[in-house]
């Protein structure tokens, strides 16, 4: 197996250091085909630019640009953004199926919300200087 796959341990005694992966397969392909996508949206998107410039004197090479002229880069520019709804789709379908949307993106409870809302308002911080030096590593 591949280690640059898997997390270095942060602490002997933490989870990950059992050598157990970040991310699963499938969100780290959804990952590289968004960061593609984007890819493609960026660079159709500064050929759909050159077409009508609107600052002067700021021109992108034909090397930076995906498409020759307006058209075929919003062609490019619509096939990057078709990518991103599926692949986005693909991801909410999988968090969806495997519990992680609800475990990694939705773990907030709204008592747990209301309660730590009325804390900070009457300035009980929970944040200790050990969160900021692991968040600076």
């Amino acid at each position: 197996m591949n280690q640059a796959l898997y997390r270095a341990p942060a602490n002997p005694g933490s989870p990950t250091s059992a050598g157990r992966r970040l991310h699963p397969l499938p969100v780290r392909i959804v990952h590289w085909v968004n960061a593609a996508a984007m890819l493609v949206m960026i660079t159709s998107g500064w050929g759909i630019y050159d077409d009508d410039v609107i600052i002067d004197g700021l021109n992108f090479s034909g090397f930076w640009r995906l498409g020759d002229w307006a058209a075929w880069s919003l062609n490019w520019h619509f096939a990057g953004m078709w990518v991103l709804v599926v692949n986005g789709l693909a991801y909410l379908v999988y968090g969806f199926e495997t519990g992680r949307l609800r475990e990694r993106l939705l773990p907030i409870r709204l008592s747990k919300l209301v309660k730590t809302v009325i804390d900070t308002l009457h300035g009980e911080f929970k944040f200790r200087s050990e969160h900021l030096r692991w968040a600076l590593r």
